[in-house]
């Protein structure tokens, strides 16, 4: 009986360092992603969107917390919830303001420094991307981003 109680709790012990560790990594992530970004390309349906719609457009993360602004103008804000254990990275987006307030949207990213790469599917498609790649006639969309030097 002593036996099999110190292996449930050696078991526990492992699957909390286990818990931490993953915690880590995304906070890890987080910090990857903070700060304002310049969209330098998006790309919707399989299409180039021209320059002049998303030209002022920024993303800021802080923390879990991200804004989309078109200028001065918020577009949506809300959390994403990474996870950078998956192949692609995998973000999983909530939105709480703006026109999609209380839809989800699945996408994938990768981040390299002071570039980043966001594919999205359209707010409430239960399917995530699993490339960076639009298709004509679908609403998903490819984001590139800079991060904005002060």
């Amino acid at each position: 009986m002593k036996r099999s109680l110190l292996l449930v709790w050696a078991l526990l012990a492992t699957l909390v360092v286990q818990a931490w560790a993953v915690d880590d990594k995304v906070a890890e992530e987080d910090k990857k992603f903070e700060g304002t970004w310049v969209v330098t390309m998006m790309e919707v349906g399989g299409r180039k969107v021209p320059e002049g719609e998303f030209k002022e457009m920024t993303f800021t993360f802080k923390g879990k917390k991200y804004e989309q602004k078109l200028g001065d103008k918020l577009v949506e804000a809300g959390t994403q919830d990474l996870d950078p254990s998956k192949t692609p990275k995998q973000m999983d987006i909530s939105v709480s303001e703006g026109e999609a307030k209380g839809e989800k949207q699945l996408a994938i990213y990768e981040i390299d420094g002071d570039k980043a790469k966001i594919c999205a599917a359209i707010h409430g498609d239960k399917e995530r991307p699993s490339k960076f790649e639009t298709k004509e006639g679908s609403m998903s969309m490819i984001f590139e981003l800079k991060r904005k030097k002060d």
